[in-house]
């Protein structure tokens, strides 16, 4: 997820996050919420059936709150979990990722900090079946 700066950021104290039913959308739905240089978070809304390559984040640790819809994570080398709304998600520093939106697309809140824009911040291009 890529460096949210400052001023692209909603960066308000007080943000009503949408929570209604997740409109037909084609493509991936991002809006950057908070852009500081300790975090980023930002509400990523996914189609049905959306996938991410698998990544990861140098330096960085991501969770990730499910607000509605449904999914699978997939971090590290564990299983991939099965995802619901008020479910809560953690991937470590350098934890490869990836996930997939389930039938009715899929809501959730990524928080990444720090929010540096680092050159080795990458999206894998190997076989995603090669653990890491």
């Amino acid at each position: 997820m890529p460096f949210v700066a400052s001023e692209d950021a909603l960066n308000a104290r007080l943000t009503r996050v949408p929570l209604d039913p997740i409109p037909d959308r084609a493509d991936l739905y991002r809006v950057p919420l908070i852009g500081s240089p300790s975090m980023r978070l930002v509400l990523i809304e996914m189609p049905a059936g959306f996938r991410t390559i698998p990544h990861r984040h140098p330096g960085a640790g991501e969770s990730f709150f499910v607000l509605t819809g449904s999914g699978t994570f997939t971090i590290g080398d564990a299983e991939p979990l099965a995802v619901v709304p008020g479910d809560l998600l953690f991937a470590r520093v350098d934890e490869v990722h990836a996930i997939e939106a389930g039938p009715s697309g899929l809501r959730f809140l990524a928080g990444v900090g720090p929010n540096e824009d680092r050159p080795d911040e990458e999206i894998l291009v190997r076989d995603a079946a090669t653990p890491r």
